[in-house]
């Protein structure tokens, strides 16, 4: 795997990224109608960490669901050349471990009087979020340079929590095989900062399962806006319509969308009716959701007598 150093020629300065990332880049929805497959999971207990009141709790959803045969059809895996993965919830079970890390570095600075942010204040305001927007939003008075060290004091707290043990996300390894099988271009493409992405990928034993690590903080603009992305399908020689994407949170799947390109969403941290509001055009559970929709595309293409290998 290659780290992406091209994003380093744009990069802005702190101040600069923190004014882009107030509002997202305005975008047009791709045209697919969303699908939900199966039935959203609950939130995980927590990954290497016991289950208490303040881990997130059990997702919820009014959202349709459909059957992997109807999901094959709204998505030609088929023809793919190109997946791009987002890493913190779509790897890996890694929402659990940020929450606590959030709850216990704002507990310690006296936010919210001290009290624990709860679940809500979590998904809205930071799940998925670059950490410079992040600090910015709930410390608007602090310095930038303050602002860095809480972001700084956060993700160590999470690396020590994570070194208790990282899991993958259900079905991802039986996907990537899938991947690896038909010779896809692949890219891990991350908000997280570089020192957590390498991390979980070694942890998970993926650390050369993608061809290139593209980091938002290196880029222009991290997500939601589509720098990343662009930046993934430029270095893999891609283009939108032979590329997919497979994101967990809302600013993850705008910055996919924004780019042009089909998201896949899964409820690992957020509700499927806000990940279908921010644009996803498939919701699933898990990559095992993932790979019966593959299952029933594969199935259709040989009774109507279609080659089964990537072309």
């Amino acid at each position: 795997m290659q780290t992406i150093g091209s994003c380093w020629r744009v990069r802005s300065s702190p101040t600069s990224r923190r004014a882009l990332m107030a509002t997202p880049t305005a975008r047009t929805p791709l045209p697919n109608a969303t699908t939900t497959v199966g039935s959203p999971r609950a939130s995980p207990a927590g990954v290497g960490v016991a289950a208490s009141a303040t881990t997130p709790a059990s997702t919820t959803t009014t959202t349709t669901t459909t059957t992997p045969a109807a999901a094959a059809a709204s998505l030609d895996f088929l023809s793919l050349r190109g997946v791009l993965f987002d890493v913190d919830g779509t790897l890996v079970e890694s929402d659990p471990l940020h929450f606590r890390a959030f709850q216990e570095v704002l507990c310690e600075l006296g936010f919210n009087g001290g009290q624990p942010i709860d679940e809500h204040f979590f998904r809205t305001r930071i799940s998925g979020r670059h950490n410079p927007a992040i600090s910015a939003d709930l410390f608007p008075d602090w310095e930038e340079d303050r602002r860095t060290a809480f972001s700084e004091d956060k993700e160590e707290r999470y690396r020590l929590l994570a070194a208790q043990g990282l899991q993958p996300v259900e079905g991802l390894r039986e996907f990537l095989e899938w991947v690896r099988q038909r010779g896809l271009r692949t890219a891990a493409v991350t908000n997280a900062p570089r020192a957590n992405a390498e991390m979980m990928l070694a942890a998970l034993g993926l650390d050369s399962a993608f061809e290139h690590l593209v980091l938002g903080e290196e880029c222009t603009r991290a997500k939601p806006h589509p720098d990343p992305y662009l930046t993934a399908m430029e270095l893999l020689g891609l283009s939108p319509a032979e590329t997919m994407v497979f994101e967990d949170s809302p600013s993850g799947v705008a910055a996919g969308v924004a780019a042009g390109l089909p998201v896949v969403a899964l409820t690992t941290g957020q509700e499927p009716d806000v990940l279908q509001r921010a644009g996803a055009v498939l919701i699933v559970r898990d990559f095992r959701d993932v790979m019966a929709a593959i299952r029933a595309a594969e199935a259709a293409a040989e009774a109507r007598g279609e080659a089964g290998g990537n072309a």
